[in-house]
């Protein structure tokens, strides 16, 4: 073989080549990468959280008297929050269970019943602010009282868009059992507000 057909063999054999590659070739879509998201945020949420537990338990170790006897607050109200809260962390994850199972129509009651609930939580916290008896400086713990109940409440609302989202997003056959990090990473941010809402029933009404 002489050389100038060795060269042509080689030239027939890259165009050939390059040839074969020309399908486009798509690549596989990431999996886990929302939920990895929400997880980081949620911790670094957590912070917050304890910071302002730990400043609250700090300043309580300084008073003679905690809580002051003009901020008495009940309890009926705020327990029925916390149920609520709750049961909502057991429709969150009803949800969940059911769209990996691809259970379009459990999926959807799930998520509706638990945006009932975060609605009913919103209402009673918000109904429990505007009834208190003293305003937000009139002691340390009242301040408290305002700041954890409206750090709640801000979570709560932000919760209620990400549900409202991932409901529609069902609605329309977006999720399936393979494909549902979205309502993952919707179910792990407010099962955090459920925490958080917890924690903050635990240090004002059940150990002020």
């Amino acid at each position: 073989m002489s050389v100038t057909e060795a060269v042509e063999a080689t030239d027939t054999d890259e165009t050939l080549a390059l040839t074969s590659g020309d399908a486009p070739v798509e690549a596989p879509r990431a999996r886990g990468v929302s939920n990895v998201a929400t997880a980081l945020f949620v911790a670094g949420d957590a912070m917050v959280l304890f910071a302002l537990v730990a400043a609250l338990y700090a300043l309580r170790a300084e008073a003679f008297v905690w809580p002051p006897k003009t901020a008495l607050l009940g309890t009926y109200l705020p327990s029925m929050i916390a149920g609520t809260m709750i049961m909502s962390a057991v429709t969150i994850q009803w949800a969940v269970w059911a769209i990996r199972r691809d259970d379009q129509r459990t999926t959807l009651a799930a998520l509706g019943i638990t945006i009932f609930f975060a609605v009913a939580i919103l209402n009673g916290q918000w109904y429990e602010l505007a009834h208190l008896k003293f305003d937000v400086g009139a002691h340390f713990y009242g301040t408290f009282v305002y700041v954890l109940t409206g750090y709640q409440m801000a979570h709560v609302v932000v919760g209620i868009v990400m549900l409202l989202a991932v409901l529609v997003r069902t609605t329309s056959g977006e999720f399936t059992d393979v494909d549902h990090d979205t309502i993952t990473a919707a179910a792990i941010f407010w099962q955090f507000v459920n925490v958080a809402g917890l924690v903050a029933f635990a240090v004002l009404f059940l150990h002020p």
